[in-house]
């Protein structure tokens, strides 16, 4: 049988592509031999060299060849090559060209691919810089960019009657993945369409989080290559100066993208607040607070020589951390335990071996050379910076470690339930109140440590004999004033119990004393403040969790909805009927109304916070708006809206609407169990619908129905009616319309909501109020410029010119054409209308595209043009429309639709948490620019 050829792949992306990888792989691994070599030989000048220099067309060659696939992957993408599968799962046509970024690092491949391009970035700068631990740095780089690389290799291979997978290739044809009758059609790519981004990844916060996360990340191995260089060259105090920049930037970057995510998370997500303690935040956070210990282990190595132990360790264990997040994150074992993992992929094993082997190497490198590390055998001095900062680092260690043994429950539970299929797995019910309880006491002894450390000096040993009674009495000013702060800020939120009194107090203590201590030192030597603006960063963001997590409230009313809710969360959710205002706690909430653009559906929910005498003190308004998926078949989230104030910030996030709003097949499945019933009423009539009468108002032809589309429909029709009850008293007010759009009708019914009542034009009245085209009775009338005639219905037709700049969704011009269009006005019962038939001439053959003026049911063509006499021919016909009275169809009983399940939550504080965490971020960078100033002469190294 014939192998089918396929019409329209494009083979020499993924030939390429694949080329690419495997040029990675291997350039990378040579990159890591070479530069091996060259420190075996390093002891041989001209050896050691030469290894050196081929180590570096290594590096180059695999950088290009990263930098290739990536810019491979995103010419598929923005050329819609669906014949790939990483473009078919990740791209759709209608997606915007801004996220195509975003869709390059969706799944896990891309994730790699970005993690790879940091590592191809950092390791060319550290081969421009060429220092001293050159050959191990880039190798250790190298080393693991080969790992990563085998991450995509895409290969598999037999063994008996299981498979071996080694990595995913993105640039692996669809049906190459799959098997599908469809892939038996040679033409199979004009049936398929991309499944795109997830809506949820469709905004901005996808552009920016993830590379910058990834650098943070990716910048961690660095710092490790550096320890492993350390190591293996035995320069224990030499490696420790220039890889401070690169932890201190590492942490920077890395922090800067955890505050992302969790700005990503309070801004754009659902999840009603900036941090869950979800296990995939935990596995980004823990790797960063080794880090912090291992800087402030590699400040007080560079000062004393103390430490050096423990910072090759934390450099280690931060890069060994990330690896292990990745495991988490990328395996599938955190699927039931994380809102935002990767699901499996088949490279658990993989990713075991990622972390066995540098775990293996690192650790192997340690014991050997543990003991020849330096380590100053006199003891540090109680009253010296640096046994308190090796404290502060110590606390650090001991929090990672509790957050990743809590993290890491879903790894115990998997390995033992291998081995015991009955082990049900322990899980942690309430993951806040599980890690604050034991984080609380991480922060007051971090802000004890923060407030006291900065006022010591390095090297101390004769604190007794230095003149510390000023001291103790700023450390007495500063707890009168902490004291003061506390109280001021007990009025202002609850502080529960004394364990948060005293969190509080420490931290108001660290700010007081590190603010005094930087503009102390500021004028000196503003470096020196650096720690400082990250100490108060800390307590003030850690004041700022208090205040918010102890201290948040939903707005709601528990009394109105009482076992509304399933959950039964009624003081957390509350049910807003759309213009039915309702007060919670001292805000009246109103949901006004909803608009779709585009994929968005955004709810206007209005807030008026009120006093006691219901007296309006403040209002706003918020958008919280739901993501309908790619194919409009659902909603795939809802995201927040936010109102920003100084001291507080007021949530909003729609959690729930009513299934027919959310499903489209809900919508169809409601839609069929609604049953009309046929009436027939004229202008000014009423009807009795139950307890209720219908009142027909007014007919028009230009329809206002929010749903209504002028431009696509032909002709449309629109009345207007009340709901009264017996007492002649206004219920509703309502429009209901129909239109035509070629061959296709469509209704427009208006919903009655409070009163379970659909109203909707029967189809009939398309037939009544339009003349179908064959049974027309068209007269010709010769006309000239300026000239009327009457038809016999009393409409009256005047030619007022032509114009052959024609825009008209009836005509599309096509090259050779000649066309113009009559303008005429339509006279009909006192009101004037514009109708512009077309006349046009293609090739030899003539053609009238017709206009129709509604309101006076005129059909018009311009069927000829005598250019010589001025004379032109239109044919004219009209609708008779004799029947009066007016068909419509009316439901009862209908569920509503026209309600929302609101999460309105106020923050009180917040700003100090982001401003906390923006002063640690800012502390970080400000040591790093100071760190790459190289000498007096202000040159800068990178």
């Amino acid at each position: 049988m014939n192998a089918i050829k396929y019409v329209g792949e494009t083979l020499w992306i993924g030939q390429l592509g694949h080329a690419l990888i495997v040029l990675a792989l291997v350039s990378a691994l040579f990159t890591a031999i070479a530069f091996s070599f060259s420190i075996k030989h390093r002891t041989v000048i001209h050896e050691t060299k030469s290894w050196k220099n081929l180590g570096r067309i290594g590096f180059i060659l695999h950088s290009v060849c990263i930098f290739g696939i990536v810019g491979l992957i995103f010419y598929a993408m923005i050329n819609f090559k669906y014949e790939y599968n990483y473009v078919f799962s990740h791209v759709s046509d209608d997606l915007d060209m801004k996220y195509v970024w975003s869709a390059m690092w969706e799944g896990q491949e891309g994730s790699f691919l970005l993690w790879m391009i940091w590592h191809a970035i950092l390791g060319l700068i550290l081969l421009w810089k060429r220092d001293s631990f050159e050959a191990p740095v880039i190798a250790t780089i190298a080393a693991v960019e080969t790992v990563l690389v085998s991450m995509i290799l895409g290969i598999h291979i037999p063994i008996g009657e299981h498979i071996i997978k080694i990595g995913s290739n993105p640039l692996e044809l669809i049906r190459d993945t799959m098997d599908a009758p469809i892939f038996k059609n040679a033409d199979y790519l004009s049936l398929i369409k991309g499944r795109g981004l997830n809506p949820l990844l469709q905004n901005y916060w996808m552009t920016i989080h993830p590379p910058t996360l990834f650098l943070g990340f990716a910048s961690t191995v660095v710092p490790f290559a550096y320890a492993i260089g350390g190591l293996i060259l035995k320069e224990d105090r030499s490696w420790l100066r220039p890889v401070l920049k690169w932890s201190l930037f590492s942490g920077g970057i890395l922090g800067t993208g955890i505050l992302m995510g969790s700005l990503w998370a309070f801004e754009a997500l659902s999840f009603g607040g900036y941090w869950a303690w979800d296990p995939v935040e935990n596995t980004s956070l823990v790797p960063w607070i080794v880090l912090i210990g291992g800087i402030h282990g590699n400040l007080i190595a560079n000062s004393t020589g103390h430490s050096i132990r423990a910072t090759y360790i934390a450099y280690i264990m931060a890069f060994l951390l990330v690896l292990y997040s990745t495991l988490l994150t990328r395996s599938g074992i955190l699927g039931d335990t994380s809102a935002h993992a990767f699901t499996e992929m088949g490279l658990e094993w993989q990713l075991t071996f990622f972390i066995a082997l540098f775990t293996i190497i690192s650790t192997f490198l340690l014991v050997w050379r543990y003991r020849s590390i330096p380590a100053i055998k006199k003891e540090e001095s109680i009253y010296s910076r640096e046994f308190w900062m090796f404290v502060g680092s110590l606390i650090l260690f001991f929090s990672a470690l509790l957050i990743t043994t809590s993290s890491s429950l879903p790894v115990y539970n998997t390995i033992v339930s291998y081995f015991d299929s009955t082990y049900v797995g322990r899980v942690i019910k309430d993951p806040v109140d599980h890690y604050n309880k034991y984080q609380l006491w991480i922060g007051v002894l971090v802000s004890i440590l923060s407030s006291f450390a900065v006022w010591l000096r390095y090297r101390e040993e004769k604190f007794e004999a230095r003149r510390h009674k000023p001291l103790l009495i700023k450390f007495a000013i500063y707890t009168i004033l902490s004291a003061a702060i506390v109280f001021g800020i007990s009025k202002w939120i609850s502080l529960v119990s004394w364990q948060f009194v005293l969190l509080v107090f420490t931290c108001s203590f660290s700010i007081i004393s590190n603010l005094h201590y930087l503009t102390s030192v500021v004028t000196k030597d503003i470096k020196l403040g650096a720690a400082a603006i990250s100490h108060v960063g800390f307590a003030m963001m850690t004041i700022g969790i208090v205040a918010t997590g102890l201290n948040y409230y939903h707005l709601s009313n528990p009394f109105i909805f009482k076992n509304v809710f399933e959950d039964g969360n009624e003081d957390k959710y509350v049910q807003l009927i759309k213009e039915s205002p309702l007060l919670c706690k001292d805000h009246v909430l109103n949901y006004t109304s909803d608009t779709l653009i585009g994929r968005t559906r955004f709810y206007n929910i209005d807030f008026k916070k009120v006093n006691d005498k219901m007296e309006v003190l403040d209002s706003f308004t918020t958008r919280p708006y739901a993501l309908y998926a790619n194919d409009f078949s659902k909603i795939a989230s809802f995201n927040p809206d936010t109102k920003h104030y100084f001291f507080k910030d007021v949530f909003t996030c729609v959690m729930t609407v009513p299934p027919a709003a959310a499903d489209a097949s809900a919508a169809r499945e409601l839609e069929d169990s609604i049953k009309y019933k046929n009436y027939s009423i004229s202008l000014g009539d009423s009807i009795a619908i139950g307890d209720v009468f219908f009142k027909l108002k007014n007919v028009n032809v230009d329809p206002k129905h929010p749903e209504y589309d002028a431009k696509k429909n032909d002709a449309g029709f629109e009345f207007e009616f009340d709901i009264l009850n017996k007492k002649g008293e206004i219920l509703h007010s309502g429009k209901s319309a129909i239109s035509l759009n070629g061959q296709l009708l469509y209704k427009y019914p208006d919903k009655a909501e409070s009163l379970g009542l659909r109203v909707r034009p029967q189809d009939a009245y398309l037939d009544q109020m339009l003349t179908s085209e064959d049974k027309l009775l068209y007269k010709d009338f010769k006309v000239k410029k300026g000239q009327t005639v009457t038809l016999a219905n009393g409409a009256e037709v005047t030619l007022l010119g032509f114009d052959q700049n024609i825009v008209s969704k009836n005509y599309s011009k096509e090259d050779g054409d000649i066309a113009v269009s009559a303008i005429l006005k339509i006279t009909f019962e006192g009101k004037e209308f514009e109708a512009r038939p077309i006349f046009v001439i293609r090739g030899n053959a003539p053609m009238s595209i017709k206009d129709y003026c509604a309101f006076a049911g005129v059909h018009a063509r311009l069927s000829a043009i005598d250019p010589t006499k001025e004379e032109f021919t239109l044919k004219l016909a009209y609708d008779p429309r004799k029947e009066k009275t007016i068909p419509v169809e009316i439901a009862t009983d209908v569920p509503r639709t026209d309600y929302l399940i609101l999460e309105a939550k106020v923050f009180p504080g917040i700003n100090l948490y982001w401003l906390g965490t923006i002063l640690m971020m800012l502390g970080l960078f400000i040591s790093w620019i100071f760190t790459l100033i190289k000498n007096k002469k202000g040159e800068l190294q990178l």
